[in-house]
């Protein structure tokens, strides 16, 4: 699906406490935790412009548009995925029992590999239940309370440190900034560390694994 702005803005807007600014590709960087030569990708991949770097003229990026951007990216290569992965298991049902030189696998038929993906279920909802697995949505949320908490202390940090230290204007606002930038890289980093779409568990310590509901 091709990217639309609007579109984009309304479906990622900036968490709750972060203000929207105009910024550079440095700053930019910062603020979505990648290098500035990520940056230059990204222009090449469609990230929001607002000035286009020329002739002594520094890149320009709304932040808002450029973090929407990132997320709609991230959830694009996310729904790939798991069209692929779909495709990928729907194909090995197909070839699982017509591969002749496979002498090892037994023949199996639509009846018992149903019947072993049921038990494969419940083999992992047992151990959901025991607390061996959990499953990503409740981590999603998880994660957003405790991101919630966060952005609250952090944003609260700044008028704590211009009261406590005594903080010049340009001081506070360069620490404003730097919590703001800290919070944008919390939330792109959670949501490409956890990319399991729905249905999906993910292991304490360990690799994600699938299931089907």
């Amino acid at each position: 699906m091709a990217f639309e702005i609007e579109e984009a803005l309304r479906r990622f807007p900036l968490p709750d406490g972060l203000s929207d600014a105009v910024v550079n590709r440095a700053q930019l960087a910062t603020a979505l935790g990648v290098s500035e030569n990520t940056i230059t990708k990204y222009v090449t991949q469609g990230i929001p412009v607002i000035t286009a770097g020329a002739n002594g003229q520094s890149y320009e990026f709304q932040l808002s548009e450029c973090y929407a951007w990132r997320m709609w990216r991230d959830d694009e290569v996310r729904a790939i995925k798991a069209a692929g992965d779909a495709a990928a298991r729907q194909m090995a049902m197909l070839f699982r029992n017509s591969d002749d030189d496979d002498d090892d696998q037994p023949f199996m038929s639509a009846r018992q590999i149903q019947e072993e993906a049921d038990a494969d279920y419940r083999r992992q909802r047992a151990a959901e239940l025991r607390g061996e697995l959990v499953r990503a949505s409740k981590m999603r949320v998880l994660l957003e309370d405790i991101l919630m908490e966060f952005r609250t202390s952090i944003t609260t940090l700044v008028d704590y440190c211009e009261i406590e230290f005594g903080l010049k204007p340009d001081q506070t606002d360069k620490l404003q900034r730097r919590c703001d930038q800290a919070l944008v890289q919390s939330r792109v980093r959670m949501s490409e560390e956890l990319c399991a779409p729905a249905g999906e568990m993910a292991e304490f310590g360990g690799d994600r694994q699938e299931t089907m509901i």
